[in-house]
């Protein structure tokens, strides 16, 4: 049972080489979170890295925690599907300034794998197992 920040993994989770929680979306996908903080407002600031066959695709640290929000094993699995519903955004789904500050990387990576990897971020639905639980935390990996 691997263990972060004295928080408990999700199943499926690792301890990344930047020594930080990560969840393997699928055999090229990695999403690593760390707690980064917190904001005036008692927000816990994340910051985030998301890499495609060990190649940085996105990493920042502008997502925060609700106000309040404590550090829990379920507070990873939400931020984790959180993060990966801003990330797989497609043109249509927002305003297209939104991805003005997109790199042509990110872009190209958007196109090809954004659509796919947005099962793992639904609400309420499992990409995994199609279970009424959040894909993150899916015990049957």
């Amino acid at each position: 049972m691997a263990m972060t920040h004295a928080l408990v993994l999700p199943a499926g989770w690792i301890i990344s080489t930047r020594l930080m929680p990560a969840w393997k979306i699928d055999a090229d996908h990695l999403l690593e979170l760390e707690a980064a903080g917190r904001t005036d407002e008692s927000r816990i600031r994340w910051r985030y890295r998301l890499s495609r066959r060990r190649r940085t695709i996105f990493a920042a640290s502008d997502i925060c925690s609700a106000v309040g929000a404590v550090l829990t094993t379920d507070e990873l699995i939400r931020t984790a599907r959180t993060v990966l519903c801003f990330l797989t955004a497609r043109e249509g789904d927002t305003d297209a300034e939104y991805f003005d500050s997109y790199t042509r990387t990110q872009v190209a990576w958007r196109d090809r794998y954004a659509e796919e990897l947005s099962i793992y971020a639904m609400d309420g639905w499992c990409g995994y197992c199609g279970g009424d639980h959040l894909s993150p935390g899916c015990l049957s990996r």
